[in-house]
């Protein structure tokens, strides 16, 4: 067995289903910011949402590539707190982070259609805790959204760390986002494993930073565009990382 256990969380640990692209939510959100003093429609809200996350992510990408010459755009990851608070300051107002933390609740309810645990995760997460492994999260999420839903879960607590990528401001497979894990708590690459359900950012992403990995298909995941890297181990279920 490792020592380090590194966990994706959407499509591996967690079912979920989100709808971000129904007119209702824009309509909604944007009557919310409307009585809070921001005044919005729903298709100008929409708008206004992608241009500044595509502005905040070319905004990073061209402040990092001189650093990390390898880096690509699709490996910035936006802090949609930043987004968020743009939204309202382009209709004169400052959001303080209460407010913030309030919009990111209500979006995320409003667009969600369930999540839910995969069978087996959370008696997993106790048994390699039990077992004396460390256990970690890394996730290409928001942390806005995606620690309640973790405390909501009952599994926050489970976890040694949780690096979600909107704080690192670099999403799998950089290795920037690894690396940021490892760096922080010393991690050995040989007694550590990755276990994640994406074949490029968690498989490959592993692999490319000297990790071992473990690979899950669920229905949340891409399909692969290729093989699977040469230290990575296939799994029916979430369960069979205790077996493997």
């Amino acid at each position: 067995m490792y020592d380090n256990y590194i966990f994706d969380l959407y499509g591996t640990l967690v079912d979920i289903r989100t709808n971000e692209s129904k007119a209702s939510l824009w309509k909604y959100m944007a009557g919310y910011m409307t009585l809070q003093g921001a005044p919005y429609t729903g298709p100008e809200l929409r708008k206004g949402y992608k241009r500044l996350i595509a502005a905040l992510r070319l905004e990073q990408y061209t402040k990092y590539k001189t650093q990390f010459p390898d880096l690509t755009p699709d490996e910035i990851e936006v802090n949609l707190a930043e987004v968020f608070s743009r939204l309202y300051s382009e209709k004169g107002m400052t959001a303080a982070p209460q407010m913030l933390a309030d919009w990111a609740v209500m979006y995320r309810a409003v667009s969600l259609d369930h999540v839910l645990l995969y069978t087996g995760a959370e008696n997993l997460l106790r048994e390699l805790r039990r077992l004396g492994k460390r256990v970690y999260l890394l996730s290409n999420a928001q942390r806005l959204f995606t620690e309640p839903e973790l405390r909501h879960l009952g599994i926050y607590d489970l976890f040694d760390d949780v690096l979600i990528s909107s704080d690192i401001g670099f999403m799998k497979p950089s290795r920037q986002f690894y690396g940021a894990l490892i760096k922080k708590h010393g991690l050995d690459p040989k007694a550590s494993v990755m276990i994640g359900n994406d074949w490029q950012a968690d498989a490959w992403g592993a692999h490319n930073i000297g990790l071992s990995s473990m690979y899950v298909h669920t229905a949340q995941s891409p399909e692969p565009a290729g093989p699977l890297p040469p230290d990575c181990t296939r799994l029916n279920t979430i369960s069979d990382v205790l077996s493997s």
